[in-house]
């Protein structure tokens, strides 16, 4: 769980560094595809709703860090 939690992370602060908000929704979208075909085809490590849930957090977590390290990276070359 803790891979897959710094994994999501490490996505979301490199979609906040390069993307806006309708990248955040499309890797939500993605990260929730991926689980359900990995649940339906019943691979070892199911994903529960609860897992879920806190994965997408992290994720939009991670975008938020991305995002302000792109605004204080912006405000200082200027």
């Amino acid at each position: 769980m803790l891979t897959s939690i710094l994994a999501v992370s490490v996505a979301g602060i490199l979609l906040g560094l390069r993307f806006k908000a309708a990248a955040l929704l499309a890797a939500t979208a993605v990260l929730l595809i991926g689980i359900l075909a990995w649940n339906s085809l019943e691979f070892p490590g199911h994903v529960t709703v609860g897992k879920s849930l806190i994965l997408m957090f992290f994720s939009a977590c991670g975008y938020l860090v991305g995002l302000s390290l792109s605004l204080f990276r912006n405000r200082h070359e200027e």
